[in-house]
């Protein structure tokens, strides 16, 4: 009866689209999806507009899970008009299906070969087929499409740049690298100096992921700090008029701090922000960066106005995030853990800030510190240590973290002070570190996940000290004085003299993976620790 009645409404109301439209709609809430189709489609015929409720047809075989025509009609919209790119894309997002994405990716690859190269409607379909593979993960696909976009377009079109960016931001580094080198190598490129700022900034983003992961090796983090510096120095030789000048002398300052531990330096590219400067933005910058210097230099009081003087400038801009988190950190350094969790709190709300997380386990490692609503010691000894690591000063964070070998496991921050110590005393002494964490190991007590934690920085430093050894046949950092004298006085480790080096066999290093396998096999480290065994059978002939 129903039916009966639609029908009749749309014969006596023939010229009029919006019956079509109230008795599809009518179908659509009833879940009758192909006859609210078969509605529009009549619609198309009588009214004699072919594009009149096209989306909705689309929408409706979208829901009904018939891929391949929603998506035809999709992409025949978008090319007769590109601001319908957008609905579409939030079309797929909103389905996050997995067959409805590689449906629109074989669509789109053949709809490329019946078109022009170079067309309007070839780089329309290139572009949204980058898109769709990126969404997809298929990083290497999605960079191959922009690539070959870029080339059609003779690099007029910024495809393979915003590609880069988010390669980058999805931690693709290699793949995001190849993209800015490709604008770098093409000289008289109007995106040449920026790529250079973003090939520092995708090594800078690849050397902390790399050391946040556990997977620094073989000095790796170190390597692309050191491209990170020489990308950004090439750039402010080559273009010391860059329109972001500003931007990348900050870029330098943070290396200088961040990598170097060099404040002089830093203070070098802070003079010549302060020259440069030309509105509220640059100056939020530059007293970042001013902030930042006081913070290594331990000028709490100094760095706190600057930070705050930059945060208030910024508004709502990256610099405002970053000023924030560094205003609870240097309070948290300062050991005023109050005003530390508030600025870190109020960091966390913008869930959007790249710092969000930061603050937001810095907040959690405060709050640990506490007991009974008192400051606990073990947090004062952290936040000094943390500082100490942070400047580049490892002996003296080490020194600082020694009395945790002396507690009990459920002390405050005993996990935390454990794992800065071994990194604090590896960035000084590998092997000792290494001999070090291998005792700690050995205690029964640490079977949680600190226990698996631990098991993967020593499988770590056993492969580092073997790397080390097996290049220059000793260890090639010394174990400073004070720090072996006070391990020494712990009666943990004695000062080792160059002849007296343990040599570690490749055989003790994939035990200690393997040990991290038995112990945890379905752990937070397993699928990693199993890549590690797979590289290095494959590295050492024989294996």
């Amino acid at each position: 009866e129903a039916v009966r009645i639609w029908t009749n409404v749309i014969e006596q109301h023939a010229a009029n689209p919006h019956s079509y439209r109230m008795v599809a709609e009518m179908m659509n809430e009833r879940r009758l999806f192909r006859d609210a189709i078969e509605i529009y489609k009549k619609a198309q015929v009588n009214l004699r507009e072919p594009q009149l409720f096209a989306f909705n047809i689309a929408d409706n075989y979208l829901a009904l899970a018939d891929y391949e025509p929603a998506l035809e009609i999709y992409f025949d919209q978008m090319i007769i008009n590109e601001d319908h790119v957008s609905r579409l894309q939030r079309q797929f997002l909103n389905q996050d299906e997995r067959q409805l994405y590689d449906t629109g990716i074989v669509l789109l690859e053949e709809r490329i070969t019946s078109v022009s190269p170079g067309s309007r409607e070839d780089a329309i379909y290139r572009d949204m087929l980058v898109w769709l593979n990126m969404e997809r993960g298929l990083y290497q696909r999605a960079f191959a499409a922009a690539r070959s976009l870029a080339e059609r377009t003779d690099y007029q079109h910024h495809s393979l740049f915003r590609t880069a960016r988010q390669l980058r931001m999805r931690q693709q580094f290699e793949l995001a690298e190849q993209a800015f080198r490709i604008y770098i190598d093409r000289e008289q490129h109007v995106l040449r100096p920026r790529s250079f700022e973003e090939l520092s900034r995708t090594y800078m983003d690849w050397a902390t992921w790399v050391k946040d992961q556990n997977l620094d090796f073989g000095g790796l983090s170190d390597s692309l700090y050191r491209q990170a510096f020489h990308a950004v120095g090439q750039l402010t030789r080559e273009y010391p008029a860059y329109e972001r000048l500003l931007q990348t002398l900050s870029l330098q300052a943070e290396l200088a701090l961040d990598y170097l531990k060099d404040p002089v330096e830093a203070e070098y590219y802070l003079e010549r922000m302060r020259n440069a400067t030309q509105s509220d933005e640059d100056l939020a910058l530059a007293y970042y960066v001013e902030g930042r210097i006081y913070m290594f230099e331990s000028d709490f009081s100094l760095a706190r106005v600057s930070l705050t003087r930059s945060n208030r400038l910024a508004e709502r801009d990256q610099t405002a995030e970053k000023s924030r988190f560094y205003l609870g950190l240097s309070d948290f350094y300062q050991g005023d853990f109050t005003f530390s969790r508030l600025q870190l709190r109020s960091l966390e709300r913008f869930n959007h800030s790249n710092f969000a997380n930061n603050a937001l386990q810095l907040r959690y490692l405060i709050q640990q510190g506490y007991v009974n609503g008192e400051v606990h010691p073990a947090l004062q000894r952290y936040s000094r240590a943390r500082f100490y690591f942070d400047t580049g000063n490892h002996s003296d964070a080490a020194i600082a973290l020694l009395p945790v070998l002396s507690e009990q496991p459920g002390t405050p921050l005993y996990e935390e002070s454990l794992l800065l110590l071994i990194r604090s005393i590896r960035a000084c002494h590998p092997e000792t570190a290494y001999r070090l964490i291998h005792q700690i190991t050995q205690q029964p007590s640490l079977l949680g996940t600190i226990g698996e934690t631990l098991l993967w920085e020593r499988a770590r430093l056993a492969e580092l000290v073997f790397t080390i050894q097996q290049s220059t046949g000793t260890n090639s950092l010394l174990l400073p004085e004070a720090l072996g004298m006070a391990l020494d006085e712990k009666g943990i480790i004695t000062v080792f003299s160059e002849g007296s080096i343990a040599q570690i066999s490749f055989d003790e290093v994939m035990v200690r993976y393997e040990d991290l396998l038995i112990r945890f096999p379905e752990g937070y480290y397993s699928e990693m620790a199993r890549t590690r065994i797979r590289t290095l059978n494959r590295s050492v002939p024989g294996t």
